[in-house]
């Protein structure tokens, strides 16, 4: 149902003073113009804290973490209350209450008669005030940091960093009337920068500001069905411990890792440079491990994105190459005959921009390309005219959206379509979308659950999905610890236009070498496995890297067996 046929949701808003930070006015601003709710009220609470002489040092850091590193667009940037919500009524309670104390009888009353459909309390600044009680729908906090651990839920991304975290979690739960427990809604868990806390928080604040929004407008289109999948929503526990900064001689330590870490940081960039080369295996494993044969590109350029399939006795590589200087991709192909000899690539497909991740499959009997135009803001699908170096432009299957890696799948009886969709300001990491079709010409639907995963482990496509002893296994980038960082591959539990679920059973991991840095593709076909690897290489004297690197296992599971991960996903509208 439309949310404009209905009354918009009236919200109450808890804040700490007289601003509130980019990333929750952005959410804020987004709903009341779609008309899906307004603010009515807004409280001013704030719990007591200690002395700041003891936290010195973390101020300090505070300032000057966010004039060296600060992001554009600024999630923290403080916006004046009074200017974003000029029809809202603001109550002050900082001077009569204090944490999480009951509400008086009066307020509680006042408050009763503004028939309040959701409270947003950002950061549980009275959890415990009975605020549940008096509203329709709940209280909806933004809890951060990961579970059990107090300190990362007070100090949002910092101990992340210091402690070089390679993740940073952020939960989106409801507090239900009468429930004990809260309910979870969103999980996000977004990458942590190795050198910066306000960098690590923009990425997780713009993505919690857009599911937020996300979940409101979904409210007030249709309150039953969000009911209805709240119901079924996971159970939390959320530690609402006092705000406790770390103290000076913790920032002291801190300090001395970070800078410790920036010189080594800055030490590798000046003995190495950076560079993606494709690697193969031959073998009947799924996926493959242990030792591959590497095809290196010239020191001027990078490969990447290897989709390899096999017409006779060649297996043709398609993959992206592009010119370390400008970065902008081109497909190419590298051919291996049986033997194992190779020849240089040829040029396949060019435009004016970006291209990258050649999806090649068969339907048909023809066959079809669906290359990554993400800087085209659109997915295009080309038509193989004479096999394997005439492409042309069959259709646009999607129109204004920037999909990174779009996957396509023939399962459970439908088309599917996985892409990575980045958040605006929230940097490279990206949440999983699905889209279905009856074939891969479209038209393509959304699925119902959007984005379906949020989680920089394992969201981002890597390459084909694949089966094994029937089942299917969809193999994701793992960039938490860096862009490429690792594949995980993920069992395919549930697939449907309502649901998806998955469950990581395995990840692939660089191993035996110290300069090689990362592996964010796998693709197969019939007994050649190829992936690429980011490599370090000397700048002063070029090692002409050729010879073989190894991949491991990161022992999660067998991709083949029946032993899951530790670490599944279900998501449903």
């Amino acid at each position: 149902m439309n949310h404009k046929s209905r009354a918009p949701l009236r919200l109450l808003l808890v804040t700490a003073g007289g601003t509130i930070p980019n990333w929750l006015y952005q959410c804020l601003d987004a709903v009341q113009e779609s008309g899906a709710a307004t603010v009515v009220l807004a409280l001013h609470a704030a719990r007591e804290e200690g002395g700041t002489l003891h936290r010195l040092l973390f101020s300090w850091y505070e300032g000057i973490d966010r004039y060296l590193f600060r992001s554009v667009p600024d999630a923290l940037a403080a916006i004046d209350l009074q200017s974003a919500l000029p029809t809202c009524r603001v109550v002050d309670l900082r001077a009569a209450r204090a944490g999480s104390q009951p509400l008086s009888g009066s307020l509680a009353h006042a408050l009763e008669a503004e028939h309040i459909d959701v409270v947003l309390d950002p950061f549980s600044l009275m959890s415990d005030a009975g605020l549940a009680d008096l509203s329709t729908y709940g209280v909806w906090s933004v809890p951060f940091g990961h579970s059990g651990d107090p300190r990362t839920q007070c100090t949002p991304a910092f101990w992340e960093v210091v402690e070089g975290t390679p993740s940073t979690e952020t939960r989106l739960c409801i507090q239900w009337r009468g429930s004990e427990r809260k309910r979870l809604l969103y999980l996000s868990v977004a990458p942590t920068d190795r050198r910066s806390m306000s960098r690590s928080q923009n990425h997780v604040y713009w993505k919690i500001s857009a599911a937020l929004a996300r979940n409101i407008q979904s409210l007030g289109a249709d309150p039953d069905a969000f009911v209805e999948r709240l119901e079924t929503g996971a159970p939390v526990d959320v530690t609402n411990g006092p705000s406790s900064a770390p103290g000076n001689l913790e920032m002291l330590r801190a300090g001395a890792c970070l800078v410790r870490r920036y010189a080594a940081d800055k030490w590798t960039r000046t003995l190495y440079r950076e560079q993606w080369v494709l690697a193969y295996q031959r073998g009947s494993d799924r996926p493959a491990t242990g030792l591959f044969h590497t095809l290196v590109p010239p020191v001027d350029r990078y490969w990447a994105d290897p989709f390899p399939i096999r017409v006779g006795n060649e297996y043709y590589i398609f993959h992206e190459e592009a010119p370390l200087s400008h970065y902008k991709g081109t497909i190419v192909l590298s051919v291996v005959d049986d033997a194992g000899k190779t020849a240089a690539p040829i040029p396949i497909l060019e435009k004016d921009y970006h291209l990258s991740y050649p999806f090649v499959f068969q339907w048909d009997g023809e066959f079809f390309m669906i290359p990554e135009t993400a800087a085209h803001h659109r997915v295009e699908l080309y038509h193989c005219v004479t096999f394997p170096s005439r492409w042309k432009l069959e259709r646009v299957l999607l129109s204004g959206l920037a999909a990174s890696d779009p996957t396509p799948a023939f399962a459970f009886g439908k088309w599917w379509l996985f892409a990575g969709i980045r958040v605006s300001g929230a940097g490279a990491s990206v949440e999983l979308h699905l889209f279905y079709a009856d074939s891969p010409l479209g038209p393509w639907t959304p699925h119902r659950a959007n984005p379906v995963k949020s989680d920089v482990r394992s969201a981002r496509p890597a390459g084909r999905i694949f089966e094994n002893d029937g089942q299917l296994y969809r193999p994701a980038q793992d960039c938490s610890r860096r862009y490429g960082y690792a594949v995980s591959i993920n069992r395919i539990l549930q697939l449907n236009p309502e649901a998806y679920e998955e469950v990581e059973v395995d990840k692939l991991v660089p191993n035996g070498r110290p300069d090689v840095a990362g592996v964010h593709t796998l693709n197969m076909a019939d007994d050649m496995t190829v992936i690429d690897c980011l490599v370090r290489r000397r700048r002063v004297w070029t090692d002409p890297w050729h010879h073989t690197l190894r991949v491991d296992r990161s022992h999660h599971g067998a991709a083949d067996g029946a032993a899951p991960a530790h670490r599944s996903h279900r998501s449903a509208p």
